[in-house]
């Protein structure tokens, strides 16, 4: 999904980053998000209606349950381009790939180990096949993040 600059800052905190995927998984409710993560329902509610409001997510269901209007929200997508960043990265014949990601050090470890395997085997294949290819450069970068302000909210 291409983003503006206001929704690329929206989307930078990975707490919400792990809302959005969360809720490309299935259509829930900021309660049943709450739940999920283990955080409380108003914080989630702000961050949902934060990203709601930018166009990140968008409202598939309102059901009334018990006398409460439960609305149901959905993720747009879960990869996003900033326009002039494209521009340039294609200028440069450069593609890349960002997600933010929670892990524990046990799973970032066990990450990478997979990620060079990965690795392994596509430089294995080069070897093997004689293909017309194009060279690559691949650099995948583990840069902690700083939890934001706005996620104790």
């Amino acid at each position: 999904m291409e983003i503006n600059l206001e929704q690329q800052k929206v989307i930078s905190s990975p707490l919400r980053s792990r809302i959005i995927f969360l809720l490309a998984e299935q259509p829930r409710t900021a309660k049943q998000v709450a739940d999920e993560m283990g955080k409380s329902a108003g914080s989630i509610h702000y961050h949902i209606q934060q990203l709601y409001h930018h166009g990140i997510l968008e409202l598939v269901e309102t059901k009334e349950n018990r006398g409460i209007i439960e609305k149901y929200y959905q993720s747009k997508a879960t990869h996003f381009y900033h326009h002039e960043n494209s521009e340039k990265l294609n200028h440069e014949e450069e593609e890349r790939r960002v997600v933010n990601i929670s892990l524990t050090e046990a799973e970032k470890e066990a990450f990478i180990v997979e990620l060079e395997q990965l690795f392994y085997k596509y430089i294995k294949r080069t070897v093997k096949e004689a293909l017309d290819r194009t060279s690559y450069q691949l650099d995948a970068t583990f840069k902690k993040m700083k939890e934001g302000k706005e996620e104790n909210h």
